[in-house]
């Protein structure tokens, strides 16, 4: 048996979703710099790994607008 899906567009917890991926892929952005800026010195596996992490931050929070916006 499926649950009918009732779009969240518009609502308060889609716009907090759409604004928690915002501010996780500014900082991804963020991150991308640090890591290109520490290429090839002793800092680039500490800004290697902080990359990853915000990439995972980025697609966690993608997969929740989604859910959301199906209305589970």
């Amino acid at each position: 048996m499926r649950f009918p899906e009732t779009t969240r567009v518009g609502t308060q917890a889609h716009n907090d979703a759409v604004r928690r991926l915002e501010a996780a892929e500014a900082e991804q952005h963020q991150r991308i710099e640090a890591h290109r800026a520490a290429q090839g010195t002793e800092r680039e596996r500490d800004a290697a790994e902080s990359l990853a992490a915000a990439e995972e931050q980025v697609a966690a929070r993608e997969a929740w607008v989604k859910w959301v916006e199906r209305g589970y």
